[in-house]
């Protein structure tokens, strides 16, 4: 009979993985450097029991390359939590939330993939606080839930998914190394398949006694059963792909009294090898260009110092609003009120090949309906009553070879973005009253503080012109999400605020400072500035206390938290609602109304106009 002890002995003193399976193809022997190699060590952080994926659970998913290493998972499995949309397609990288067997998700994905560095969703999802990232260039994956983290790094590609309970919001699963071996792919487990469970007091997962076709994928293991089987095949240190892992393999036979009795698979891990590799080759590559790199990096900082911040996050938007400026795709900004809009779509024109051209700035809600295309196009001689005698550019034609900024692109009437989208599909427009068709020369720049998505479930914008105008999107943070930039915004504006008001510069107490980190910015860089401007006003000394930001951080049921904003934005609400009210006391007779606040029908219909009322 096989020494199978001796087997066991020899292969516990290897620094190789060791893999042994008899004829008939069953593993007897599994050594735990091999375990380590391919993950399947029970040496998960987190605790959860068996079991398997109910309707109603919720299903967060994230995946580098869709139906490579996840099962062979494709869109139609997508269904089952909800997701249905045609456009994605294999090979996309995709994150999504969804109820398991309901129609209730959220998704997001990227089917060219090659030039993003990171794909990211933040959702609230049912009282659930979800951030899911895939990290192209550090190759890791990650989901936070509720401030509970799942992160797991990757070679080529990966399939990654936690399950939640949805009453009680406890983890009901999560994917770990080793997941292609367990047969806990997502696609498995979507279909219904039971899955292990994890922690200390967890059974251990077991590959003796399984057969190797169910705990691995190669076209080795076709090789490694011939040879238990006593075919003759020679397999020395050989490169190959096993469960998605580099590896260097050698296969031995095992006879008993001259009789095939099983096959070792010996297997060393070269994935840090292929590493070292590719970061060679990347060194040697970046020395032949290291000079017109250095040369672009400084000339990105120097052309963008105006964006103050060093977090991730501002990071990765400067590189975006330098790519943007090397393009004439239509840039699309997005982001709340007070982000910085209008400052980086004039450094996007300022840093392109027309800066020496017109940058035109168009803001769509300060424009009344009635004039908005003749603003945008024009007009020609007599097109209209009122109209100019030699008719007028619009913003079109005076952008010409440059720049035309639409801001607030989200507050355009429905009728009016009709006419847009024709102009931009078709790249011609004509004047009002005209008859000669016009070019559009001009490159095209979109920002607004809206969910356009939104919009577009509500009716009030079109789906069509979303995503004509959604070709570079480009989304700024509020300032609560990268409040490790503060300090350094507060230093770049408060000697410019100090010098515009003619007064010594001052400086913040640390217990300003930490209140102005504390607090969580509704109005975003606006805000910050109004509030420092404010400070400086009411500050005799030179140093800046807490008492002079006037932050109303702690509000009481009977106290309305004050919001900072521009005195023109306070004036328009006050103004607004005296409008409301006179018209509630007058009994909703327009007429009354106006008589009693003594303006004209043509001005007191317009403001009517103007705040929707």
């Amino acid at each position: 009979m096989l020494n199978r002890d001796f087997i066991r002995q020899f292969a516990h003193v290897i620094s190789e993985g060791f893999i042994f399976i008899d004829s008939k193809g069953t593993i007897e022997l599994y050594n735990d450097k091999a375990k380590s190699i391919f993950g399947i060590l029970n040496n998960s952080s987190i605790s959860h029991d068996s079991g398997k994926i109910e309707k109603g659970d919720i299903v967060i998913i994230v995946d580098n390359s869709l139906g490579k290493d996840d099962g062979y998972l494709s869109r139609k499995d997508l269904g089952k939590i909800g997701i249905k949309d045609e456009k994605i397609t294999s090979g996309s990288a995709f994150i999504g939330i969804g109820k398991y067997e309901e129609n209730d998700s959220q998704y997001i994905y990227e089917k060219n993939r090659e030039n993003l560095e990171v794909l990211n969703l933040k959702e609230e999802f049912h009282g659930l606080d979800i951030e899911c990232e895939i990290d192209f260039l550090d190759k890791y994956v990650n989901i936070i839930v509720n401030k509970m983290e799942f992160k797991l790094s990757y070679i080529y590609a990966i399939g990654h998914m936690v399950v939640i309970d949805p009453i009680s919001h406890k983890v009901k699963f999560c994917q770990n190394r080793g997941y292609t071996a367990k047969g806990e792919s997502v696609k498995e487990l979507l279909d219904g398949k039971k899955f292990l469970g994890k922690g200390k007091n967890q059974q251990s997962f077991s590959v003796i006694g399984k057969n190797i076709y169910d705990v691995h994928e190669s076209p080795l293991i076709d090789k490694f059963y011939k040879v238990a089987q006593g075919e003759k095949i020679t397999y020395k240190n050989k490169s190959i792909e096993i469960n998605g892992i580099p590896t260097r393999c050698s296969i031995y036979p095992i006879d008993y009294e001259n009789k095939p009795s099983g096959a070792a698979l010996k297997v060393e891990d070269t994935s840090l090898i292929k590493k070292i590799m590719k970061e060679r080759d990347e060194a040697i590559d970046n020395l032949e260009r290291m000079e017109r790199v250095l040369y672009k990096t400084k000339d990105m900082y120097d052309n963008f110092s105006h964006i103050i911040g060093h977090s991730k996050k501002m990071n990765h938007v400067k590189r975006l609003i330098h790519r943007g400026s090397q393009t004439n795709s239509t840039v699309l900004l997005l982001g709340e009120s007070g982000t910085g809009k209008s400052l980086l779509a004039k450094l996007i024109h300022k840093n392109g090949n027309r800066k020496s051209k017109p940058f035109i700035h168009v803001n769509c809600a300060s424009i009344p309906e009635q004039l908005l295309e003749s603003e945008l196009f024009g007009y020609e001689s007599g097109a209209f009553t009122g109209a100019n005698r030699e008719g007028k550019k619009g913003y079109f034609q005076l952008a010409e070879d440059g720049t035309i900024f639409l801001d607030e692109i989200g507050e355009m009437p429905k009728v009016m973005q009709s006419k847009l989208l024709k102009a931009l599909q078709e790249r011609t427009f004509y004047r009002v009253g005209g008859t000669v068709e016009l070019e559009i020369k001009a490159r095209i720049i979109c920002a607004t503080n809206k969910v356009l998505e939104e919009e577009i479930k509500k009716g009030t914008f079109r789906e069509d012109l979303y995503y004509r105008i959604n070709v570079f999107p480009i989304y700024i943070p509020p300032l609560r999400e990268r409040k490790e930039d503060i300090n350094e915004l507060v230093k770049g504006m408060l000697p410019n605020i100090c010098g515009r008001l003619n007064v010594n510069v001052k400086k913040l107490s640390s217990k300003a400072m930490y209140d102005l980190a504390e607090y969580d910015w509704p109005g975003n860089i606006r805000e910050l500035e109004n509030v420092l401007e404010r400070a400086v006003n009411v500050t005799e000394g030179s140093i800046i206390h807490e008492y002079n930001l006037f932050l109303r951080n702690n509000k009481n049921n009977n106290e309305k938290e004050f919001v900072v904003k521009t005195l023109k934005d306070h004036m328009n609400e006050a103004e607004k609602h005296i409008l409301v009210e006179t018209i509630k006391v007058c009994k909703g007779d327009k007429k009354k109304a106006m008589e009693a606040l003594n303006i004209k029908k043509t001005s007191f219909y317009d403001k009517l106009k103007k705040y929707n009322i």
